[in-house]
């Protein structure tokens, strides 16, 4: 859908779907985009400024980008098979126009996947030649009947810094682009069945600087597919996670006494995990392991019986007598009670992975950090550790899809007897 026209009527979460469908489509072919979002300040969606933005942005996409509001605050720019440097040109080359005529806007890119984020942002600086873009042009008609007062294309909530967004949390201010960088799209190697559209570049314009710059920083899209956790859902959370902790504060003095009095080493094990949007925490759990457990996993990786990056093992040697207990319990994991008042965690969501396990999953599995991590989830509920770990991501995205009160309170009622029967307890 290629938003031509900035219309009140417009459906309001459309640059967000068109943003996820992306996500997949990278996913499956194993390709690259981006997203540049322009900042349009307070109460000047109408202004002139924001006309000719918006219409230099429409002249200088391709016919395969899509235009569009991005929450109250952002004109967006989705390009598909555009990497970092292409969505830069693109973002300068818009500002040069802009700023003949009006103060410079503000730009920021996204790009996905993540890793290809990650050579952007390591990139050495590099010369930048002067080109012309060829990317395709709007007709006259099309940009004449656009209209800027109304709601627009994707409104969604979130926030980057004060920001109206996406769903989700964005870490990366808005930068000022003071330098260019030549498109790393080479339009002569074909791709499959690409089309002729989708070889045109964003390239620099004619008055790009002929000198040595370094990149600015790039941001990932992953950080803006974050779904923002519900106020129902914190609230539960709160009085929950609060009940709880007084309700078991016997059974969790009695683990803390055991734990302390059977073996040496702290009675609260600490671990950086992945969480919301990719964000490290330290998530807190009873210690069932000798203290060096973390040191000696890697030789025990040959006896890994869970499939993919994540790391289970049955008869753990490193597991500690009363560590078995509060393991098949899941009395270990009450401690993270702590986590869910702190809000880095839900009582239901996905299960946090260590950060190493996380970083070995495959692109399409990373998208199990769009929803706040959890206590249980339907992993916990079906099999646990019976089941492969593709089934388990598949489950945590299942949750995401049909994330409801009412979903929720089946899932904590549910987990009772999958504990209390420890199906698929390691």
């Amino acid at each position: 859908m290629r938003s031509h026209r900035f219309d009140a009527v417009a459906a309001p979460l459309v640059m967000d779907h068109l943003v996820r469908r992306e996500c997949a489509r990278a996913d499956r072919n194993g390709e690259a985009f981006s997203l540049v979002l322009f900042r349009v300040g307070h109460g000047k969606r109408r202004s002139m400024l924001v006309r000719r933005l918006a219409r230099t942005m429409l002249k200088r996409a391709r016919l395969t980008d899509d235009v569009g509001w991005m929450g109250q605050h952002h004109l967006a720019a989705l390009l598909p098979d555009t990497m970092a440097h292409g969505a830069r040109a693109f973002a300068e080359g818009v500002a040069d126009a802009v700023a003949r005529h009006h103060a410079r806007p503000l730009a920021t890119v996204y790009s996905y996947p993540r890793d290809r984020v990650a050579l952007a942002q390591s990139a050495a600086p590099i010369k930048i030649p002067e080109v012309i873009h060829s990317g395709a042009l709007v007709g006259a008609a099309a940009v004449g009947e656009m209209k800027l007062n109304g709601n627009g294309h994707g409104h969604v909530n979130g926030h980057a810094h004060g920001i109206k967004l996406m769903n989700g949390h964005a870490h990366g201010g808005v930068d000022r682009f003071e330098s260019m960088v030549m498109n790393d799209r080479n339009p002569a190697a074909p791709h499959g069945a690409r089309t002729a559209e989708r070889k045109q570049i964003h390239a620099a314009p004619t008055n790009a600087r002929k000198a040595a710059v370094s990149h600015p920083p790039v941001e990932a899209i992953e950080e803006l597919l974050a779904y923002p956790m519900p106020q129902w859902k914190r609230v539960l959370d709160l009085i929950g996670a609060s009940v709880l902790l007084v309700l078991l504060s016997p059974i969790l003095a009695i683990a803390a006494a055991a734990i302390k009095f059977t073996s040496p080493g702290p009675v609260i094990f600490k671990q950086r995990r992945s969480g919301l949007g990719g964000k490290p925490f330290v998530i807190y759990k009873f210690r069932t392991m000798c203290i060096n457990a973390e040191k000696r996993q890697q030789e025990l990786r040959a006896f890994n019986e869970q499939d993919g990056p994540a790391f289970k093992l049955t008869h753990d040697p490193r597991v500690t007598k009363i560590g078995h207990i509060l393991r098949k319990t899941s009395i270990d994991e009450l401690p993270q009670l702590w986590n869910v008042i702190r809000g880095e965690m839900s009582l239901v969501g996905p299960r946090p992975l260590p950060i190493a396990e996380q970083e070995g999953c495959e692109q399409w599995q990373r998208h199990r950090l769009n929803a706040t991590p959890g206590l249980t989830c339907i992993w916990q509920v079906k099999g646990r550790s019976t089941v492969s770990f593709s089934e388990w991501v598949r489950m945590d995205v299942e949750y995401m899809r049909r994330r409801t009160i009412f979903h929720d309170l089946t899932i904590l009622f549910s987990t009772i007897p999958s504990v209390l029967l420890r199906r698929g307890a390691r």
